[in-house]
């Protein structure tokens, strides 16, 4: 764990605190890119171990967003009239990145559902035929499953990464659509925490967590 009294001893510069986790972020998804390739179909192992370094990374990402967009006074948007003609279908750019969500999600709350059993009795029949018409066969380490989202999502939060100004502008124009502005960060732990991490990210997501946090708590007049 980086001490942050250590990394920023005097004060909390947040442009440089910003700039500083935004470039060791950067870094590990540059190593999350070139592990993904140009694959489009990978191992579901490969899939699942790379999905857990983008969720505590695109969690740290909203961090930095919050940082910036604290105390940051945007114009109301302007009521637009709608257009003349009808929009076609399928016009705009199919190119374009996708959104990146700048607020956590939010924990389910309520009882668990819970799983039922087939409407088979589960009787075996001893003639040599292991597989049953409508058993469910497990999934395996090695199947092959698409990256496409995968790769979306990695696109997503390299460029809110790269635009983390501008980000901050659309995270300050949600607040003023709320009547009751709620926070990006979902309470208690972040997205893709793990209590005794010792990978880089779990690194990287803590400090962004606990800067955000002192940030937040900050008064407005009191920001750089």
């Amino acid at each position: 764990m980086i001490c942050l009294q250590e990394q920023y001893p005097i004060s909390y510069d947040w442009p440089l605190c910003i700039s500083v986790q935004k470039t060791a972020l950067l870094r590990v998804l540059a190593r999350l890119s070139s592990r993904l390739g140009d694959a489009e179909m990978v191992e579901r192992i490969v899939l699942v171990g790379l999905f857990a370094i983008l969720r505590p990374a695109e969690a740290a990402a909203r961090r930095l967003i919050a940082i910036a967009a604290h105390g940051l006074t945007v114009a109301a948007p302007v009521k637009r009239a709608g257009p003349c003609a009808p929009i076609l279908k399928g016009a705009g750019t199919a190119a374009r990145l996708p959104c990146f969500a700048l607020f956590d999600p939010r924990r389910k709350v309520g009882t668990k559902r819970q799983r039922r059993g087939g409407t088979n009795a589960g009787v075996w029949l001893l003639d040599g035929l292991d597989d049953r018409p409508g058993r469910r066969v497990p999934p395996m380490p090695d199947d092959p499953m698409a990256a496409a989202r995968l790769r979306r999502r990695l696109a997503a939060v390299i460029h809110a990464l790269d635009t983390i100004p501008k980000q901050a502008r659309r995270l300050a124009g949600r607040y003023l659509k709320q009547e009751r502005p709620i926070r990006p960060m979902r309470p208690g732990r972040p997205p893709g925490y793990r209590a005794r991490g010792k990978r880089e990210i779990d690194v990287i997501l803590l400090d962004c967590h606990q800067l955000a946090l002192i940030a937040l708590a900050e008064p407005v007049a009191g920001r750089a």
